[in-house]
């Protein structure tokens, strides 16, 4: 039997011992047994898949290990932390204290609190596996892992050095007290449970100290690579922004029993807390920040969904349409005006694709009139540089918008929105989709303030008889570019007038400009306080639909 078979043998026994020192009851399927893992073993938490390292398994001879290395990442699975949104939070906690980017205490404190449960069956094994993977003799690069070593040793009552070895005595004697301190640990952090986070914190109040190597300006984390792999997703990322009570709870008990000082209490839980998470985002101040827009979108739409308003339907007399006969499609007729399945069932698919036909539509009785529901909103964002990137913190202004548009879109509506600064950026055509009008809303210019009445104008033309309701999301910068040619305020003036309703939402309005917009047939709502959102979002409501909202 090749070393690969005998470790799949070994694998396939010890699977349900492993699995029955958490639970009976659990549905997993069967690990993988693979090659150059980031470590010995590991759990991915999207899919659930464990793997074992079989060469690094073979060449240490960690065989009777198997099922403790099995049990170890079902433990990942089941309770620390058992979900990718449990992890972000806790990397985002850290984030905020720990000040070497590329180091993290998760996958420890994670580990710790596993093996504790498991030491009973599996210590000895648990030992064998780090004297053999661990390089010990790195420990001046990273001595916070010789320090989570020791904590295992005082943890299982092992005599001093049975898992560091040699290297015991030069790394007491280069930390004084760390003994004591890996005593303390171990005794006390398992009974401050069941709130995770103030056990994490606790673990990271100790563990920070041997952070800072000795013989190197950055730590390195010597140990293996994290055991638990898979990336939270998007809204996972976006739910972790906001600290939650647990979390709140945990920072208090810190600064209470003085793992933390005020400072990084106010770091963790205070007023610039949320910007702080948000920069610790993965990628986030790096060239690799793909992610950051994704997860931001979808925290706006998290949040929009707080305080989101229902767009009530603008109801309009439509004729009641039948279908005709069908005829050949021309260049510069509307796409939606082909009858594909008939173009198909009388032309095949390939003369099809070139050759389409169209159907035209006409009122059945002449003058006969429907109810017909048009929720439409087309919305203008100032995204200049007086306004935050929405990407960066929270920006009022790109929430209103993003409430706007989720409220039309469940009204079974549509939404197009451009975004002015001194250019524009816009998404021109009806959307139907939270998530894509919820990305584009992220865009950033961060320039002056220069209101395209140029494309309201446009836009006013386009749309013929079937006008959107228009809202202008913006500050009393707005008023300068409406004076900034006289023809602005006569394109201002159709637009109010031809719009069910053209709104201006302006942070601080001027009184005297304020009465101009009105006069011109538009809405203003003011809004006192960027940050005051709920009050801003009713104000939107009751003016664009009134007591409907």
């Amino acid at each position: 039997m090749s070393p690969r078979a005998d470790i799949e043998a070994l694998v396939a026994d010890a699977w349900p011992r492993a699995q029955a020192r958490w639970s009976s009851f659990l549905v997993m399927g069967a690990p993988v047994v693979g090659a150059a893992l980031p470590s010995i073993a590991q759990i991915h938490l999207g899919t659930r898949e464990v793997s074992l390292d079989a060469a690094l398994i073979a060449e240490h001879g960690l065989h009777d290990c198997v099922e403790a290395l099995l049990a170890h990442e079902v433990g990942h699975h089941v309770r620390y932390p058992a979900t990718l949104a449990a992890d972000a939070r806790l990397r985002l906690l850290e984030r905020s204290l720990i000040p070497f980017p590329g180091v993290s205490l998760v996958n420890l404190f994670t580990d710790l609190m596993i093996n504790e449960q498991l030491g009973a069956a599996y210590a000895p094994q648990f030992v064998r596996v780090y004297r053999a993977i661990v390089p010990m003799e790195r420990w001046k690069e990273g001595p916070s892992f010789l320090f989570y070593l020791m904590v295992y040793e005082e943890l299982w009552g092992l005599a001093p050095g049975a898992i560091l070895g040699d290297h015991a005595g030069p790394f007491a004697d280069t930390f004084p007290g760390v003994r004591a301190d890996a005593q303390l640990l171990a005794q006390e952090l398992f009974h401050l449970g069941p709130n995770l986070y103030t056990q994490f914190l606790y673990f990271a109040s100790v563990v920070s100290r041997y952070l800072p190597p000795v013989e190197r300006p950055e730590p390195v984390m010597i140990g293996p690579g994290s055991c638990s792999s898979g990336e939270p997703s998007a809204g996972d990322w976006a739910d972790a922004l906001t600290l939650s009570p647990q979390e709140r709870e945990a920072i208090a008990r810190a600064l209470r029993d003085g793992w933390i000082d005020a400072d990084n209490a106010d770091r963790l839980g205070g007023r610039g807390a949320f910007d702080r998470r948000v920069a610790g985002l993965p990628g986030q101040g790096t060239a690799d920040a793909r992610a950051v827009p994704e997860v931001m979108a979808a925290y706006y739409r998290q949040q929009a969904e707080r305080h989101l308003i229902r767009v009530p339907t603008r109801r309009v007399l439509g004729d009641a349409l039948v279908p005709t006969s069908v005829d050949d499609w021309e260049p510069g007729d509307p796409v939606r005006a082909i009858d594909w399945l008939a173009t198909l069932q009388q032309r095949g698919s390939v003369y099809g694709a070139s050759l389409p036909l169209k159907r035209e539509t006409v009122a059945d009785d002449e003058g006969l009139e429907v109810p017909s529901l048009v929720p439409r909103v087309e919305i203008y964002l100032d995204v200049s540089g007086s306004m935050p990137n929405p990407v960066r913190c929270l920006n009022a202004m790109t929430l209103a918008a993003q409430v706007l548009a989720m409220g039309a879109l469940r009204a079974q509506g549509a939404v197009r929105a451009l975004l002015f600064s001194t250019g524009t950026t816009e998404y021109w055509s009806w959307c139907r989709s939270e998530a894509e009008i919820s990305r584009f809303l992220m865009h950033y210019i961060g320039g002056g303030t220069v209101f395209p009445f140029h494309r309201l104008a446009d836009s006013v033309q386009q749309c013929g008889d079937q006008q959107p309701h228009r809202v202008f999301i913006t500050d009393r910068d707005f008023d300068a570019c409406y004076d900034g040619d006289p023809s602005y305020a006569v394109t201002f003036g159709e637009a109010a007038t031809k719009s069910p309703q053209l709104v201006l939402l302006l942070h601080q309005p001027n009184e005297a400009k304020t009465k101009r917009y009105e006069r011109a047939g538009a809405t203003v709502v003011p809004v006192a306080d960027l940050e005051d959102f709920p009050k801003m979002a009713g104000a939107l409501a009751r003016a664009l639909f009134g007591e409907r909202a």
